[in-house]
């Protein structure tokens, strides 16, 4: 009798679509895999105040915030990863109920993973905010970053070869270890007459394995001051 049943075109197309119907529920949906969404760390060289709370936030089509998350700023602090949409950021207080924007930057829209890097401007009590794409600059493990926020043109030895690293720009290099694992650090300026200046020098431990930040800063009595900060997990 079922057998008979089954010879039904009706019941044959019912059969079918049943059968179908199982099989796209029982197939897994593809999901978005994290490592593919945008996210940022915020690298503060110089913080207004210590431990102080901000706002990740962007504005809507109407120019309403949205709300990301919350960071508590102090100098020498490198983030953990945190989720940001491309475009227009900013790092905001709240100020009798209402976001108040003390930093604003831009998220590349080509970049999966970005640096935002946080200098305060103690006279404004603002921050300004350099964005950096570790990847396309070139950063990876073993190398150093150096940012000259000065207007000096900085010279800067990671061992026994020395770069110069132009006002206001950035640049990654690679230590040359001695046998020991460590290299000397040193660090000049130029100053106006085009002579060198020196104003850090140091023995620094070298590793294959990992990545170092190094910042060049304004300083009136040394010229430059030198802040060195390493980075703690993948960029990637």
């Amino acid at each position: 009798m079922f057998h008979q049943l089954l010879r039904s075109p009706f019941l044959k197309i019912t059969a079918l679509l049943l059968g179908l119907v199982t099989f796209a529920a029982s197939k897994p949906v593809p999901s978005e895999k994290k490592g593919n969404k945008p996210q940022l760390r915020i690298v503060c060289v110089s913080s207004l105040s210590a431990n102080q709370e901000v706002i990740l936030a962007s504005r809507d089509d109407k120019g309403k915030w949205q709300e990301l998350g919350t960071v508590v700023l102090r100098t020498s602090l490198i983030t953990d990863w945190l989720p940001a949409p491309i475009g227009e950021l900013h790092l905001a207080v709240r100020e009798q109920g209402a976001l108040k924007s003390i930093c604003q930057f831009t998220y590349p829209a080509d970049s999966r993973r970005a640096l935002a890097v946080l200098i305060a401007d103690a006279e404004k009590n603002t921050y300004t905010a350099t964005v950096i794409d570790p990847k396309k600059l070139g950063f990876v493990k073993g190398s150093v970053l150096i940012f000259n926020f000065s207007s000096h043109t900085g010279l800067v030895s990671l061992g026994p070869k020395e770069e110069k690293v132009e006002a206001r720009q950035n640049l990654v290099a690679k230590p040359t270890l001695e046998d020991s694992g460590m290299y000397r650090m040193m660090v000049s300026y130029l100053d106006a007459d085009g002579k060198s200046v020196s104003c850090y020098d140091r023995q620094a431990s070298g590793n294959a394995d990992s990545q170092d930040l190094l910042f060049l800063l304004p300083e009136k009595t040394l010229g430059l001051r030198v802040i060195s900060l390493p980075v703690f997990g993948s960029l990637e």
